[in-house]
């Protein structure tokens, strides 16, 4: 018999996640585990599950990319879920790292499948999600890496690049090397940036918002 695959959910709706593990319970191979209604809430909790549904939008004032990106920082598999379909929002969760984006109105069969490709490895992009991504129509976004990303954060927030190579432990010229870099993926993606404040449009319009560096970064400018 194969093993039963543990599932968590973070969903502010106190009625589905009432329902959800019966319903769950139905796959046979399929348990519930672990429920919360906030990224924090499960997190706090240490669950054993790898995998977690998230709703893409709780309703809390929290970020989706953010809410993925700190799961999977936490080394859990995402699989986003929606009421409604939110084009943005589907891609950039999918940026962050999410596994795998199912509507809410999809039955029992289609959210067990889609667990079990997750949890095996498979191919996840159902019908729904591909269609979303190629509606994506968002300005085209060069690959950064993460020291460039946060690089380019700093940068876009006004922080002195003497301030950023302090706090990171690098010489000055490093940071202006990866800034070079940042500028010459921006420009082979048809976006150049030709004056400082361009730094910040950047982070706006890629929702390049995540602190990867903390929140004091900058404070002894």
């Amino acid at each position: 018999m194969d093993p039963v695959i543990e599932i968590g959910v973070i969903d502010n709706d106190q009625m589905l996640l009432q329902g959800m593990a019966a319903w769950i319970a139905g796959t046979g191979d399929i348990d519930l585990m672990a429920t919360a209604t906030s990224v924090a809430e499960y997190l706090a909790s240490a669950p054993t599950p790898r995998i977690v549904i998230l709703d893409l939008n709780l309703e809390n004032y929290t970020d989706p990319a953010r809410n993925v990106a700190e799961l999977v920082d936490a080394g859990l598999k995402v699989i986003v879920a929606s009421v409604i379909p939110d084009r943005e929002y589907i891609a950039l969760t999918t940026e962050a790292g999410a596994a795998a984006y199912i509507t809410k109105n999809n039955n029992l069969d289609a959210l067990a499948e889609v667990i079990r490709a997750v949890h095996e490895g498979r191919s996840t992009t159902t019908p729904e999600h591909a269609f979303w991504l190629s509606r994506d129509d968002r300005p085209r976004r060069p690959h950064l890496s993460p020291r460039e990303q946060e690089i380019l954060y700093a940068v876009g927030r006004g922080t002195p690049h003497k301030a950023i190579a302090r706090h990171l432990g690098i010489s000055v010229s490093t940071v202006q090397t990866h800034l070079e870099r940042v500028r010459s993926k921006y420009a082979q993606a048809g976006r150049p940036i030709r004056h400082p404040a361009q730094y910040g449009d950047r982070l706006r319009e890629d929702s390049l918002g995540r602190d990867k560096i903390g929140p004091d970064f900058g404070a002894d400018q």
